[in-house]
């Protein structure tokens, strides 16, 4: 006599049909039921930032984009040049840096001396750090006489030598220039940017 195993097979799979569906409605509404235990909560506010931090070069008093030395430099030439800079109406409090680059027409770099006033240290980067800072409709004197150097040669003659005067603002707070300007003096970092 044969048995009928077919149908307990059928029947054993059903059963464990059944069972996973049992199981997976239950899972489905533990689910459900957990989902109204939450709650979330947003909340926005606005930030105005501070004004920029802005500044121009002058020469003479006046606002400049070029620099201007009249007739044709020696060695020795000092041009007495009154070389600042002007913070407008409108300008969060900074700290400033400044140096001058000087090449010649073959591309060729030399140093020049530049008198500043007493208000400026030099660092070992070549620039000059200005001792206090800087805020709106402020002016402040930053070169007031350049000298052409003796160490030019008549090789250098009808040389063409382009000087520029770079300066460098940052904002005075939260020691941004303790974070950009690495190579700044530690005594000037210390004195105008402590770390708290």
């Amino acid at each position: 006599m044969e048995k009928n195993t077919s149908r307990r097979r059928v029947s054993g799979a059903t059963i464990a049909i059944v069972i996973l569906s049992i199981l997976l409605l239950a899972s489905i509404g533990i689910g459900v039921t957990l989902a109204y235990f939450t709650a979330s909560a947003t909340v926005a506010g606005d930030i105005t930032l501070g004004d920029p931090v802005t500044i121009s070069i002058t020469q003479g008093g006046a606002s400049a984009s070029t620099l201007t030395f009249p007739g044709d430099a020696l060695p020795g030439t000092v041009y007495d040049q009154a070389i600042g800079i002007s913070a407008p109406s409108e300008m969060t409090e900074a700290l400033v840096r400044a140096k001058l680059e000087i090449t010649n027409t073959d591309g060729a770099s030399t140093n020049v001396d530049a008198t500043t006033t007493g208000d400026w240290q030099l660092g070992e980067d070549q620039y000059h750090y200005y001792k206090g800072s800087i805020n709106a409709d402020d002016d402040i004197d930053f070169i007031t006489a350049i000298t052409i150097p003796t160490t030019l040669t008549n090789e250098d003659a009808n040389k063409t030598y382009n000087i520029q005067v770079i300066v460098e603002t940052i904002q005075k707070a939260n020691n941004a220039a303790n974070s950009v300007w690495t190579t700044a003096p530690e005594d000037w970092l210390s004195t105008y940017s402590p770390v708290a």
